[in-house]
């Protein structure tokens, strides 16, 4: 199993690297590595985890990453047919948190070193940058030489100028995870990413990690800056709204059976907690899109 920290994915050659990805899971394990990383989901779906956050995503999920923020992509597996060469598609790039050196402390490249700040939160991009970068991203794949490098750039700075974007998670959350630690992260999101749709005791997760539950409550808090039963709550509510936007023909008692939750009124609560609205608006503002 990887571990959080990896080694550089640049040769000592390159600047950048780029990748078209087709593969069964993008990224199923919880990581982080030293280089930027911009994600463009071209198809799939699945669930997201980035430093303290949880969501689905779907084609169009555009992401930029800073250094040493931990990551997890997580794809359903209906994407996946080796037989009939189904699998998830998205493309990423890889750049060097110094690969501009001085040049970053430069007047014109102010912009630009805002944007890497920000990143260190996590960046997910939506409306008319997603359009534009989607074309950027795949100039630069089909590029080489300076002018992949000079694509790069371009795209950086579309970046930089855009309001159509939203930071992931808080200013203070910090990945206090060591290397040694993160298997262990990593047998519990897999667990609950297996299991959210069943009841999950916190005795069962404890086991996981041969804690008691008290003490994997705090240690799981500790780590990812939220508790376990809020983490499990979020992740069915994401879920969730994954159904009431795609499952039309499905009730909103369905939905919430099949998310995990053993009342109605308990999911109609903690969706309004999560979301801001009852489920019930949540898919009327879907429908009328």
């Amino acid at each position: 199993m990887r571990s959080v920290v990896q080694k550089s994915t640049i040769p000592a050659s390159r600047i950048f690297v780029a990748h078209d990805l087709r593969e069964k899971h993008f990224d199923p394990t919880w990581h982080a590595h030293e280089e930027y990383q911009i994600f463009l989901v071209l198809k799939g779906t699945g669930t997201r985890f980035i430093g303290n956050t949880v969501t689905s995503f779907s084609p169009g999920d555009f992401t930029l990453l800073g250094p040493h923020v931990p990551h997890l992509w997580r794809s359903d597996d209906l994407y996946f047919d080796k037989q009939n060469n189904e699998y998830t598609h998205g493309l990423v790039i890889y750049f060097k948190e110094d690969f501009l050196g001085e040049l970053l402390e430069k007047d014109e490249m102010t912009h630009i070193k805002t944007l890497f700040v920000k990143a260190q939160r996590g960046i997910e991009y939506y409306g008319k940058i997603r359009d534009l970068g989607s074309r950027q991203i795949n100039n630069i794949l089909a590029a080489h030489g300076m002018e992949s490098v000079i694509l790069l750039l371009s795209l950086l700075d579309s970046f930089a100028h855009s309001k159509d974007f939203r930071l992931l998670h808080n200013a203070d959350y910090v990945n206090t995870l060591k290397e040694t630690e993160t298997h262990r992260i990593n047998l519990v999101y897999n667990y609950v990413l297996q299991h959210f749709k069943e009841p999950i005791a916190l005795e069962q997760v404890a086991a996981l990690l041969h804690m008691t539950p008290t003490s994997f409550s705090r240690y799981f808090r500790i780590k990812t800056s939220k508790s376990f039963t809020g983490f499990l709550s979020e992740l069915r509510i994401r879920h969730a709204c994954k159904l009431l936007s795609e499952e039309d023909g499905k009730s909103i008692h369905e939905i919430c059976y099949e998310c995990g939750f053993n009342t109605l009124s308990n999911f109609n609560r903690q969706f309004k907690t999560f979301m801001k609205m009852p489920p019930k608006e949540y898919r009327q503002a879907f429908l009328s899109l």
